[in-house]
């Protein structure tokens, strides 16, 4: 039960990133994006980042583009599991079904980007900046299933132990994080030909988490003859003469901050033939290791150790676009981007539950009203590669496949100024995970049973070593044979709780499932300008 806790620290890791993309690559890098996502193979300022060889065929000069975004994220995973029925979370009693839903809200209000380009006879140069993973901010003020399921099964331990003796359970707990993964990107490009335009460039990221939660004041009710008393788990361990047990209820709290520094390798290619306009992008993985600096942490978890490297790499993107001029103030787009999530590495090489990388297919349509206002629509279809009932997905970290639409208006405010406004929404699938047993039990109780018995055995032999010992006295003796008499009743509960739990799981008292969804909404405001 050392794992009681902050499973949920590791859920910030990959929720915060709201928008399209790899599961940590956001792909809105600018509020044009918004409003028709398909940017693949368009000539803006922002084509610095979706298009980097198309800069060529702006006019000469500089060029630069300044964005704002706001996007607000809802994670919500509704979970069934019989032992829920009990609980009693932030002093909230939990349904009797046994059916819970955890909530996680993610803000970003501001996310800038910018970007800038330098456009000569045969020579051209771009630079982006903006935050291309993570973005915002998420907090599960009622934690997460995936170690509250823990804590829930000490009623039936400790009845295993004294039967009847205990009907419910009380915790408090809090998890939040936030991550921010800054890119620089730049590009040099050359006009091969008069259509023909080739990008060479990369992008350098930073990375900057923290997280932070805990598990606090965990409780049991317990039935005496003159009623139901809640006291602190540990204390009735220790009351039943069994004080190694109480240290595994013991409060837990996690407070790491996470940083590290990746760079990307990108190519890109432009072909334009008038009308109709073809691009390529490939961006090559990102080796990426966070290193730890935790303030605290008691989770028991490793990940989080202080001074460890965290394997965190992006994965390689290739972007294919196609943009048609059907009429002079008429425009469609298409584009397609795939994502080879299995080839990035991640903490225990999470990658291979993936059944396939990611991919994304784009569309959509400008029109020019008249001189000053283009209106444009967007549509995005994003699949994961999860695969059936997948391995992949858990409370702490998910993406489900996901559709969005986005929609605005580009409006000219002076000769060389333009100002974009935009909406992005996204549809989100929900996802069921069928689990036996509920998210893994079986090894989690397997393991924290095993450390305790492992401890045990350690501490049987130190003292039996004491007993043995001709130099020791009849006081250190004697200490050392109630020490082993507790450890030896210990021992036999143990036993007991395996065996229960064990008989549990076969019944399917401990099955269950997830059904994750998402909500995603994202608004943005930016500027072009021409010099």
């Amino acid at each position: 039960m050392r794992k009681i806790i902050l499973v949920a620290a590791a859920a910030v890791s990959a929720m915060t990133s709201a928008f399209a993309g790899g599961y940590l690559t956001n792909t809105n890098q600018s509020a044009s994006f918004l409003r028709n996502p398909a940017r693949d193979a368009y000539f803006n300022v922002d084509a610095a980042y979706f298009n980097p060889a198309g800069i060529g065929f702006m006019s000469k000069g500089w060029h630069m583009g300044f964005d704002l975004q706001s996007a607000y994220q809802t994670r919500t995973t509704t979970s069934y599991f019989t032992p829920f029925a009990t609980g009693t979370v932030n002093g909230v009693q939990n349904a009797e079904n046994g059916l819970k839903r955890f909530e996680g809200n993610a803000k970003a209000p501001v996310i800038p980007s910018i970007d800038l380009a330098r456009i000569a006879d045969k020579w051209f140069f771009s630079f982006h900046f903006g935050i291309t993973g993570g973005g915002g901010k998420c907090q599960f003020d009622n934690g997460l299933g995936s170690f509250e399921s823990q804590v829930a099964l000490l009623p039936d331990l400790i009845n295993a132990l004294q039967p009847g003796a205990v009907s419910g359970y009380t915790m408090d707990t809090k998890v939040q994080g936030r991550q921010y993964y800054f890119g620089g990107q730049f590009g040099v490009g050359y006009k091969v030909t008069d259509k023909l335009n080739v990008s060479v460039g990369g992008r350098v990221v930073y990375a900057d988490c923290n997280y932070y939660g805990y598990v606090r004041n965990i409780g049991v009710n317990v039935n005496t003859p003159s009623g139901m008393v809640n006291m602190p788990a540990s204390t009735l361990f220790t009351q039943q003469g069994m004080p190694d047990f109480a240290v595994l209820a013991a409060n837990r709290e996690l407070n790491c901050d996470q940083t590290g520094w990746g760079f990307t390798p990108i190519v890109s290619v432009n072909y334009n033939l008038g009308k109709v306009n073809l691009a390529a992008k490939y961006e090559f993985k990102t080796r990426l290791r966070l290193k730890n600096r935790s303030g605290v942490n008691t989770s028991g978890l490793a990940e989080f150790d202080d001074g460890k490297k965290i394997a965190a790499d992006i994965p390689a993107i290739l972007t294919l676009g196609a943009k048609y001029d059907v009429k002079k103030n008429l425009r469609l787009s298409a584009g397609f981007h795939c994502y080879f999530d299995k080839q990035a590495t991640q903490y225990e090489h999470k990658e291979n539950h993936l059944k396939g990388g990611g991919w994304e297919i784009l569309a959509g349509a400008e029109y020019d009203i008249n001189d000053i206002v283009t209106v444009s629509a967007g549509w995005q279809t994003t699949n994961y590669g999860l695969g059936d009932n997948s391995d992949f997905l858990s409370d702490i970290s998910f993406v489900t496949n996901s559709n969005s639409v986005g929609l605005g208006a580009r409006v000219k405010i002076k000769k060389r100024i333009h100002l974009n406004v935009a909406y992005f929404k996204t549809f989100y699938t929900h996802y069921k995970k069928d689990m036996a047993p509920y998210d893994k039990l079986d090894q989690k109780v397997n393991a924290m049973v095993g450390q305790l018995t492992n401890a045990l055995t350690q501490d049987a032999a130190y003292q039996q070593s004491i007993i043995n010992n001709a130099a020791s006295t009849p006081e250190q003796i004697q200490l050392a044979q109630d020490r082993l008499g507790v450890i030896q009743r210990e021992a036999g509960a143990a036993q007991n709780v395996m065996g229960a739990v064990g008989a549990a799981m076969q019944a399917g008292r401990y099955n269950g499932y997830l059904n994750f969804h998402r909500t995603n909404d994202v608004f943005g405001l930016g500027m072009e300008i021409d010099f």
